[in-house]
């Protein structure tokens, strides 16, 4: 059983390291994902599932953090099935059931995405039954119906699945069963001076927050806005939204970094939206309206990010950790998260990664070795400090204002 603090915090680093990859990556999300995958399923087995879980929650924060919530769900198979898969390996569970757990985790994940896709971006099982209709029906040999519809993308699913837990369980098991001893006197980042650590800081030092707003302003106003938009596309309502959004974001002094990011997906759902309804038949005025809720959806999200920036997200987490610390796992995720670096080692890691991988061979099995290397390697070699500053939050006038202003579309309801 691991016992350090440190060991833990090393291989929550690799994890987010590993993440940020995955979800920054315009393809092979789950090829980078897995290093992150590796390193939370060794954490359960030396640790515990509690442990295991704890360093999840504390990477897919610190990747939020510093990317905001876009493009979280290939990272976030691994964090919900690695501590499980780890566990297992450590009461010595045969490769079938690891592989069934693995696979059932996998399916309540998609299952879930379907549903988001289905019924927010689509509009529904009709939508989707037609659209479906319509792009087979010419075959003349295949089923109809919304039961054929919906098993037709379930399948996908099933199929994605299948791969991958059969995929992860390989490598996991190949990785945990016999884990390499690190390089020795490799670290991950060096200067002059050796291993660079995390920012020291001591306990009172805060920085200032550069935007307008307060962060955890910021976070309610994103999440309440997000609840609107779930609730309707009524026109009323989604101008009004927009009419919060402009110049919330022009007087929050954003940071702009999650632009891209946030702007490829919207328009990768907006086209989604848009082709579904209009195949679907569900006519130009409603395909608009959903079309434009995904992409406020985006929007929100992305403003978020840009408005509370990176510092300000981790203390808002930080604080929301503290409060929650008698959730199970939720005090080991507080502990790990104050010692993952705020953002420069993170960068310099992945191109190290990225260095690393570009030499080896591609083949399964050397990849699979090549990759647990670096996690033990860059784990080993993480050095904690006392973790970044910390920002000084203070709610004002602004920020009730902003959160007022945001519940203002929900106006849009009455009557609905």
């Amino acid at each position: 059983m691991a016992r350090d603090p440190e060991d833990r915090i090393g291989l929550g680093h690799v994890a987010t390291v590993s993440f940020l990859a995955s979800r920054a990556a315009p393809s092979a999300q789950f090829w980078l994902a897995l290093g992150g995958g590796v390193a939370l399923a060794r954490t359960a087995m030396r640790a515990g599932a509690r442990t295991g879980f704890g360093v999840s929650l504390a990477a897919m924060l610190q990747t939020v953090a510093v990317m905001g919530p876009a493009r979280v769900n290939a990272p976030l198979t691994q964090a919900l099935t690695a501590p499980v898969m780890g566990r297992l390996q450590a009461r010595h569970a045969p490769a079938w059931v690891e592989f069934l757990a693995c696979l059932a985790i996998r399916l309540v994940h998609y299952a879930v995405l379907m549903a988001f896709f289905v019924f927010v971006v689509l509009g529904g099982i009709d939508a989707v039954t037609t659209t479906y209709e319509r792009l087979t029906g010419w075959l003349g040999v295949v089923p109809d119906g919304p039961v054929a519809a919906l098993g037709a993308l379930a399948a996908g699913n099933v199929a994605w699945a299948l791969f991958f837990s059969v995929t992860q369980v390989a490598i996991y098991r190949r990785a945990l069963g016999a884990w390499p001893a690190p390089e020795h006197g490799s670290a991950p980042v060096s200067g002059p001076g050796g291993t660079v650590r995390a920012t020291a800081v001591g306990p009172g030092d805060t920085i200032r927050t550069p935007g307008r707003f307060d962060p955890r302003a910021v976070v309610l106003a994103a999440v309440l806005a997000s609840g609107l938009l779930l609730a309707s596309t009524a026109w009323l309502l989604l101008i009004g939204v927009l009419a919060w959004l402009v110049p919330a974001w022009l007087l929050a002094k954003p940071d702009r970094d999650a632009l891209p990011l946030g702007a490829a997906l919207a328009g990768m759902l907006a086209f989604a939206a848009l082709t579904g309804g209009l195949l679907g038949g569900a006519g130009l005025e409603l395909t608009l309206r959903r079309a434009l809720r995904a992409v406020l959806l985006v929007a929100v999200a992305t403003w978020m990010r840009a408005a509370a920036g990176p510092d300000g997200l981790r203390e808002t987490f930080r604080r929301a950790l503290s409060r929650l610390h008698r959730l199970p796992g939720v005090a080991e995720a507080s502990v790990v998260f104050a010692g993952l670096d705020a953002g420069p080692r993170l960068i310099a890691a992945g191109r190290a990664a990225a260095n690393r991988f570009s030499a080896v061979e591609l083949r399964p099995t050397q990849l699979a070795d090549a990759l647990t290397l670096w996690v033990a390697t860059e784990a080993a070699a993480y050095a904690p400090g006392a973790g970044a500053p910390r920002p000084a939050l203070r709610l004002r006038a602004p920020d009730g204002l902003l959160l007022a202003l945001t519940l203002a579309p929900a106006f849009a309801l009455v009557g609905h």
